[in-house]
């Protein structure tokens, strides 16, 4: 990296902590403490980033991202440090604080404790088609796409190879994690939100969020947003003959025609 660039982006860096301890400085005299919280919980490119786009279109609502994950901390430390964020005063017209766990960014005693916080409201996000959710982790590793919101990328560049042999136990870690997220939340109301609704229905599924929620101002149409990779599977998987011949006789067979 040029030094220039690094100054550029250094600069940057600190003009955005500046401005975050502006801005709490005020919530701390001019706004609130939030007494409502939710948290999404789900596997990774299950649609995660379209839900939070869509519920930050309501002032009602604010939103923090993946506050647990690997790449903003060590997972297992500083737990309560960074739950923390989700209970400093914000504006006025905030009514509910909100960010997403994936299932892989706690430890188990981590899990313990979220689940003990009973002011929070739980969404379950799942995807029907467990491999597409596969397809789309490996596409993003590929390219660093991750969103998309303007000109999606040439599907030869999407393409990817999956390894048959290692395919089920990968669909199968997805399935555990949402069964154990049914049971680790099993005594409160959770809202089950699945992927394909989303993308097909947004209106109604935001609907059925805000009214969880007991929010409202969500406006699916300013969501900006696109699904990443509408392809058919033989054009995004390289060896598609390798993993239809290989998942055809198993439970997961379904997921070649959904």
């Amino acid at each position: 990296m040029a030094a220039r660039e690094l100054v550029l982006k250094l600069r940057d860096r600190l003009n955005s902590a500046y401005t975050r301890t502006l801005q709490r400085t005020y919530y701390r005299v001019f706004g609130h403490q939030v007494d409502q919280r939710f948290v999404i919980i789900g596997n990774a490119r299950t649609g995660s980033n379209y839900l939070l786009d869509g519920l930050k279109t309501s002032p009602r609502i604010r939103m923090y991202h993946e506050i647990f994950a690997s790449h903003n901390r060590e997972v297992g430390k500083d737990f309560e440090k960074i739950l923390s964020t989700l209970y400093q005063y914000e504006s006025k017209s905030i009514e509910l604080v909100g960010c997403k766990v994936f299932y892989n960014h706690l430890t188990d005693e981590e899990w313990k404790k979220l689940v003990n916080l009973r002011d929070f409201k739980v969404i379950h996000l799942t995807r029907r088609n467990r491999l597409r959710t596969l397809i789309s982790l490996e596409i993003a590793f590929k390219t660093g796409k991750w969103t998309h919101a303007g000109n999606s990328a040439e599907s030869k560049e999407k393409q990817v190879a999956l390894d048959p042999q290692n395919l089920l136990k990968r669909l199968e870690h997805i399935e555990e994690g949402e069964a154990l997220t049914r049971v680790r939340f099993c005594d409160r109301p959770v809202l089950e939100v699945v992927y394909e609704d989303l993308v097909q229905s947004p209106h109604e599924v935001f609907e059925s969020v805000g009214n969880y929620l007991g929010v409202d101002g969500i406006d699916p149409d300013q969501i900006r947003l696109k699904q990443q990779n509408p392809e058919g599977l033989a054009q995004l998987i390289v060896n598609y003959g390798e993993v239809e011949a290989f998942l055809k006789n198993t439970r997961f067979a379904e997921y070649l025609v959904l």
